[in-house]
């Protein structure tokens, strides 16, 4: 039986709820969800550029809890970017 997922505190909300390629309507597109955990741990690991420590310790969580999120949200914008595929960002009510 897994771990419980231990509670994450958020601060970022992202400035819309979903981001794709231009000129091809979102319904004809594939979707990747982007996890609220994942897009906190890019915002704070690549725009803040805080360490993973200290990023972390503003999560609520370990250092490799949050080195995978930051890993999982860089693979799924990597993946939309190259194969032209819309991020669904979480929104603000969840």
């Amino acid at each position: 039986m897994p771990r419980p997922k231990k509670c994450r505190r958020l601060q970022c909300r992202p400035p819309c709820s979903l981001f794709k390629p231009n000129g091809i309507p979102s319904v004809e597109l594939e979707k990747i969800q982007l996890e609220a955990d994942e897009f906190e741990a890019l915002a704070l690991g690549d725009v803040q550029r805080l360490s993973q420590l200290e990023a972390a310790a503003s999560m609520g969580i370990s250092r490799q809890t949050f080195g995978n999120l930051l890993a999982s949200a860089r693979h799924k914008v990597a993946t939309a970017i190259t194969q032209g595929q819309a991020i669904v960002l979480p929104t603000s009510n969840q």
